[in-house]
């Protein structure tokens, strides 16, 4: 189930998630920062979700390992086909993944990332995306 944060902002991030130490801190540093963010632990929870609102968000936020039937790059694949040009930011802790293989408006992040660094790459790509 979703979890809406509203901090004020009419900017909305989908964070997509399933460390909770993790996902709990990228929403609180970027509701600190003035998003509001929408929050999910895996990418069988958010698709529904996107499916309707991807078009909306101004970004989202994807690890690629996660449990369940999708993992992130899958995600990634199936939002560039539903909502092309939605920046989305991959992050995994994992091998590097390889930048040819992403859509355009997809950016990628390592972890572990510093808080100010997330913050500083959401935000930069929803203005490059506005």
């Amino acid at each position: 189930m979703a979890q809406l944060h509203n901090s004020g902002s009419r900017r909305t991030v989908v964070v997509v998630e399933d460390e909770f130490l993790v996902r709990d801190l990228a929403v609180c540093e970027l509701e600190d920062n003035g998003f509001t963010v929408v929050e999910f632990d895996c990418a069988d929870a958010a698709l529904p979700y996107l499916r309707e609102h991807g078009g909306d968000a101004a970004v989202i936020v994807t690890d690629v390992q996660m449990p369940g039937s999708l993992n992130g790059l899958e995600l990634v694949a199936i939002l560039d086909r539903l909502w092309p040009g939605v920046p989305v930011l991959i992050t995994s802790g994992g091998p590097l993944v390889d930048p040819r293989r992403l859509p355009a408006c997809a950016g990628f992040l390592s972890k572990p990332w510093r808080p100010e660094d997330m913050v500083a790459r959401v935000a930069g790509m929803a203005a490059a995306a506005h």
